[in-house]
């Protein structure tokens, strides 16, 4: 009975009723399970599917972001062997589909990048990064721990600890002029879990984010209601607050606090107190026209 569910599970959940897949019936206190003859061998991929996978693996062999390559060799062959005779027309399929290759040098560096920072982050290593920010566009070399990769809105980033700002932060890796190994073993946080990194945070502070320090009246606090900036709040007893929030430059958060009038005002650091009196000074211009 166990083998035969077992092969059930392989298969999926019924559509209709279970008794139109199974029978079951007790004789002298034995159970007996019959499963019906189209049921009786588990579902095969079909050639398109196989194709599917084969490209898959194949592109991401080909494509130098990830240190398995004899991995990824293996699980072709076993995908071929899986598909059986449907191998051949599988293999035909995915041979004949183009797949892109890395179509210029920021790319191959990119793919450098990557399967270094894989290679890192697997070993736990520390490695020491050349970013190029994009609020100041002046290069800095950072020690950082990377965690793992993520890759969003069709660009690669790398997760971990940066030892210039003490804390976790995102670099884009396209970004990043050199890359240099250091051998130095760091230890990762107990429970990290990479996705719910990812998930849980609204906004995660790129390496070049910029702490802007923002007063609210107590207008503003009852505009706003629940819908804060993901960021650091302290309520005052008067019912004004003072909000910290990250920002990449500065095009964001002055459109937020000119939206909010004089009932919110930048308190620091002074490049964004500058943006704010530039932002203001353009909508002058623009209204005396």
């Amino acid at each position: 009975m166990l083998a035969d569910l077992e092969l059930l599970t392989q298969v999926g959940p019924p559509d209709g009723d279970p008794g139109e897949y199974l029978l079951v019936s007790v004789d002298e206190g034995r159970v007996f399970v019959d499963l019906a003859h189209r049921l009786t061998r588990p579902l095969r991929l079909t050639p398109a599917e196989g194709a599917a996978l084969l490209l898959g693996i194949r592109a991401l062999r080909e494509s130098g972001i990830a240190p398995f390559d004899d991995a990824m060799q293996g699980a072709e062959k076993k995908l071929l062997i899986a598909l059986g005779r449907d191998a051949r027309e599988a293999e035909s399929l995915a041979t004949s589909t183009v797949v892109a290759s890395i179509s210029s040098q920021a790319d191959a560096a990119v793919a450098s990048h990557l399967r270094t920072l894989v290679t890192a982050t697997r070993r736990t290593e520390r490695v020491e990064i050349d970013y190029a920010a994009a609020s100041t566009a002046q290069v800095e070399r950072r020690p950082f721990d990377p965690y793992g990769m993520v890759h969003h809105a069709g660009e690669w980033y790398v997760v971990g600890y940066c030892h210039k700002r003490g804390d976790v932060r995102t670099f884009r890796i396209d970004r990043i002029s050199a890359l240099h190994t250091t051998g130095i073993k760091f230890e990762r946080p107990d429970g990290f879990d990479l996705e719910a990194y990812r998930r849980d945070r609204l906004y995660v502070p790129s390496a070049d984010s910029i702490n802007v320090k923002i007063e609210l009246d107590q207008l503003a606090v009852t505009r706003i209601g629940a819908n804060w900036p993901v960021g650091e709040i302290t309520t005052r007893d008067d019912g004004s607050a003072v909000l910290d929030v990250d920002c990449d430059g500065f095009e964001w958060v002055t459109q937020w606090v000119l939206g909010l009038g004089r009932h919110a005002a930048i308190l620091g650091p002074e490049e964004a107190r500058v943006a704010m009196r530039e932002r203001i000074a353009r909508l002058h211009t623009l209204l005396a026209v």
